[in-house]
């Protein structure tokens, strides 16, 4: 998985602005790549992002006007950090100011840089969780396992759910399966309406489930395990889960070798492109949309396949 590991998630047309940086000795130059990347992704990627009533203004702005038309979308942080890019391209870019293009500087570009795609991910899923769509999340798993643990590390650890609530809904649910198991319900019964914190609930124990199996994908078999652990420790999952859990990353362990993970973004744009069909016109959103602009580098390609769509249930294990 050495591409994996050792390029940033972006389109190719930035990813070669980032590369550019890695070439140059010389700072000003090196702090113009990392502009001309930051350019790359606000004008390919970010562009998804902004108000139809901003449109306007985001055609006129520059950088930093454009930069400013995120912040409904990005938290005050990201904002901060996009801004912080653009002046260091703002120095590399007058002689004057060159003194103050320091390793350290140049370092916390590019590590901002490198995630910032990982960061319009996360920032969707904080707001819309991974239920939004009954595909979002096997669309998600189509990156290289690397990638999925950056991005649902940081999803857990932004939830704010009542450990008590989260229990009660397994419990329930897990009531619900006995009784329906043991003939009580009927199989083909309508399961009852969830209420929004029940759809909350219900993103965030599939995204433990996501990053549990993301770690073991990525080769950190010990690690996922103990997030299971840690999890049921922590009072997030009930015991039930827990097991459930912990056989089925120890049925992926045992045929490891023979399943087909994403190794590159190559395989990704392969999995994506055979996913892509069973999306329905009417459930394309913004997730797709800047999944697809990083990953088949337009958004248009995501229309691109066969005239035979495939059932989600049959996509490749890797993206499940």
């Amino acid at each position: 998985m050495q591409e994996a590991e050792n390029l940033p998630l972006m389109p190719k047309s930035a990813l070669v602005y980032y590369l550019d940086e890695k070439q140059s000795p010389i700072p000003y130059q090196k702090v113009a790549s990392i502009r001309s990347c930051l350019e790359n992704i606000v004008e390919t990627i970010f562009v998804h992002i902004v108000e139809p009533a901003d449109e306007s203004r985001w055609r006129r702005g520059d950088l930093n006007t454009r930069i400013g038309l995120l912040s409904h979308f990005f938290s005050a942080d990201v904002i901060e950090r996009l801004h912080s890019i653009r002046l260091l391209g703002n120095d590399g870019a007058h002689q004057a100011n060159h003194a103050a293009l320091t390793d350290e500087r140049i370092g916390d570009g590019l590590s901002a840089l490198n995630v910032l795609c990982e960061w319009a991910i996360l920032a969707y899923l904080k707001k819309h969780g991974l239920m939004s769509t009954d595909w979002l999340a096997t669309v998600l798993s189509t990156l290289p396992p690397v990638y999925r643990v950056r991005i649902l590390e940081p999803l857990i650890e932004s939830n704010t759910l009542y450990k008590a609530r989260v229990i009660a809904h397994q419990e329930a649910r897990q009531a619900y399966a006995r009784r329906m198991y043991q003939g009580l319900i009927p199989l083909d019964s309508v399961p009852p309406e969830t209420t929004e914190e029940e759809d909350r609930i219900m993103s965030f124990l599939l995204a433990i489930d996501k990053l549990a199996m993301a770690y073991l994908k990525n080769k950190q078999f010990e690690r996922s395990f103990e997030f299971v652990q840690q999890m049921f420790d922590e009072g997030w999952m009930t015991e039930e889960f827990a097991r459930d859990s912990w056989e089925k990353l120890e049925n992926l362990q045992s045929s490891f070798h023979s399943l087909p993970i994403s190794g590159s973004m190559e395989q990704t744009r392969s999995y994506l492109e055979k996913i892509l069909p069973a999306v329905k016109n009417e459930e394309q959103n913004l997730f797709l949309t800047l999944f697809s602009a990083m990953v088949l580098e337009s958004p248009e390609l995501r229309a691109a396949s066969s005239n035979q769509a495939p059932q989600l249930g049959a996509a490749p294990e890797s993206a499940k």
